[in-house]
């Protein structure tokens, strides 16, 4: 909450009514972010891989509604911040995929552009914590389970985090503000391609 009420004093004049959030993981420490963004005044879409992450953050109202799909996620971002409601809304899917597709969206003006960037996702875990792009959720969690398949799994899952990185300096370089919680996605990009 404070961090995103600061990044609303900063870059906002203190009033996050009418702004949104872009995020990813609704896992552990990230499923706070949706309920933290709605206290702090903005709406927020996150991206979570798993199912079931969602539909916990939903039954504890971290989380105010589940999207079907991204256009209907940013149909639903720009209804609700129009009209200057905080409300949180989650979107399965793939921040490696969805991230960079909607960068480039946005930096051809055909999407709406987010207010602030972030992202709580486990990637500094490329084995348990990342799901690499085009793996499904069983896939993943069977190569994690086997030592034997850990070295792929860490390429491919770093090769997402460098997409989804690279996506979020995307969106710093067209103007808008990126949370970086622990100081390092430039590292991240640059380590990881």
């Amino acid at each position: 909450y404070e961090t995103f009420a600061e990044a609303a004093r900063q870059h906002y004049g203190g009033d996050a009514r009418g702004k949104w959030i872009l995020t990813a993981g609704l896992g552990g420490m990230g499923g706070a972010q949706p309920l933290a963004a709605s206290f702090a005044g903005f709406s927020s879409l996150t991206i979570e891989c798993q199912q079931s992450s969602i539909d916990f953050r939903l039954r504890s109202r971290y989380l105010d509604e589940q999207a079907t799909d991204l256009d209907d996620a940013l149909a639903r971002i720009a209804k609700y911040t129009a009209e200057k409601k905080a409300v949180s809304i989650g979107l399965l899917g793939n921040a490696a995929r969805i991230l960079p597709a909607l960068a480039e969206s946005c930096k051809n003006g055909t999407s709406i552009k987010p207010d602030l960037v972030t992202d709580q996702t486990s990637a500094h875990d490329l084995i348990h914590g990342y799901l690499p792009p085009g793996w499904s959720v069983e896939r993943w969690r069977a190569a994690a389970a086997d030592p034997a398949q850990h070295a792929e799994l860490a390429a491919a899952a770093a090769e997402g985090c460098a997409a989804h990185v690279r996506a979020m300096l995307l969106f710093q370089a067209m103007g808008v503000p990126t949370v970086d919680y622990g100081n390092n996605i430039r590292q991240v990009a640059f380590d990881r391609g």
